[in-house]
């Protein structure tokens, strides 16, 4: 008799442990959190060690057939080397091109794969991305 006691205050228990005690205030909902700002990609480029001015840096979105889906965000570097450009897309859907006319560089990548620092001959790339 007792083992079928026993099941059955826990059975009748059981929601009493879920109940709220008296007298404490129900919290109340979390607003929707801000949405994020869209992402930066930074990009510092040198040349024999020196800033290289005048780099052409493109980003263009890429639709999943890999073709242009949207307008490109074109940039030239600055006096430091450096320029910063808004992602339109996540970087994976992403082309990046880097063109210096003077000393003859083309070069396209998917950005997924040019983050971070790389050389390339006398070039060194630093592309990072910031909120």
């Amino acid at each position: 008799m007792a083992t079928l006691l026993l099941p059955l205050l826990l059975f009748l228990a059981w929601p009493l442990s879920l109940a709220q005690a008296p007298g404490i205030p129900v919290p109340k909902p979390k607003p929707p959190g801000e949405p994020f700002a869209a992402s930066v990609l930074r990009v510092e480029v040198f040349f024999e060690e020196k800033p290289a001015s005048g780099i052409l840096v493109i980003l263009q979105p890429l639709a999943p057939n890999r073709l242009p889906s949207a307008p490109s965000v074109i940039r030239l570097t600055d006096n430091e080397g450096r320029v910063s450009l808004p992602l339109p897309a996540s970087p994976e859907r992403l082309l990046l091109s880097l063109q210096d006319r003077e000393r003859g560089l083309r070069l396209q990548m998917p950005l997924a794969y040019a983050l971070g620092t790389w050389s390339l001959g006398p070039y060194r790339f630093s592309l990072s991305l910031s909120p």
